[in-house]
């Protein structure tokens, strides 16, 4: 039986190293979605039961499931593809992306949605997997294999920040994470959890999981100002101008 992606991500998720990267996942989001206002924030993914937006003081939350699973009642669950949003346009205040660049058919098409529901000055939030990390090792070696998170498509955060520039994003934060190599078991997973002080400190930008946030900037209408230019005098400057005073 071919388990479905959902499926897959709910199967890693719970995994010691699953739940080692989720717990550290919302460490990141609960120092950023506090400070995001609006209305309405949404996340969609593939994680049925990973909620990174309990930590947004914003009232309407709504998660966006890109595979048939179910949620809990006080949640709103829409299920959807990436590429294309049952979502007004100009109607989200921040999004959530988690872990969903990397199994995309079509980025591309997939941030133009975002950028079309997402409202000018609102945020996104991308969480990734740093393919310049022991990860993205790890992910050269166990890509053939279809086993997770190593199945996807890693995105490096220049390419993130080039794709959301070309969309008049603002980057406001970006940040590397969880240094750990991503090893299964639980025992060596917390022996190695003094790699995460030193690594901040030493190769910060070698964290195996990655954090972007940016803001939609609006484009100002400037309106165009014309350069009148003075009407040219046909008179010679050593000549005398006519005048239109009678003369009695």
């Amino acid at each position: 039986m071919t388990l479905t992606l959902r499926e897959k991500f709910s199967s890693w998720f719970a995994s010691p190293l699953g739940k080692a990267v989720y717990a550290a996942e919302l460490e990141q989001i609960e120092d950023i979605l506090p400070g995001l206002f609006g209305y309405h924030i949404m996340q969609y993914g593939y994680a049925a039961e990973s909620n990174y937006l309990f930590a947004s003081r914003i009232v309407n939350k709504t998660i966006l499931f890109l595979d048939t699973s179910e949620c809990d009642d006080n949640i709103n669950a829409i299920h959807t593809s990436a590429e294309e949003l049952p979502i007004a346009t100009d109607s989200i205040d921040v999004i959530v992306l988690p872990h969903i660049l990397e199994y995309s058919k079509d980025v591309h098409k997939m941030l133009r949605e975002m950028d079309r529901v997402l409202i000018d000055n609102g945020h996104v939030v991308i969480l990734g997997i740093n393919p310049l990390s022991l990860w993205g090792l790890w992910h050269l070696f166990l890509c053939w294999w279809g086993e997770m998170p190593w199945s996807g498509r890693l995105i490096s955060i220049p390419r993130i920040k080039d794709w959301l520039s070309l969309l008049d994003f603002e980057i406001e934060k970006t940040n590397c994470f969880f240094f750990s190599p991503p090893l299964r078991n639980q025992k060596i997973l917390k022996k190695l959890l003094p790699l995460e002080r030193l690594g901040r400190y030493c190769w910060p930008i070698f964290g195996g999981l990655y954090v972007v946030v940016a803001k939609k900037r609006v484009v100002p209408l400037n309106p165009i100002k014309m350069q009148w230019r003075t009407k040219r005098n046909m008179i010679g400057s050593g000549a005398i101008e006519p005048t239109t005073r009678e003369i009695f």
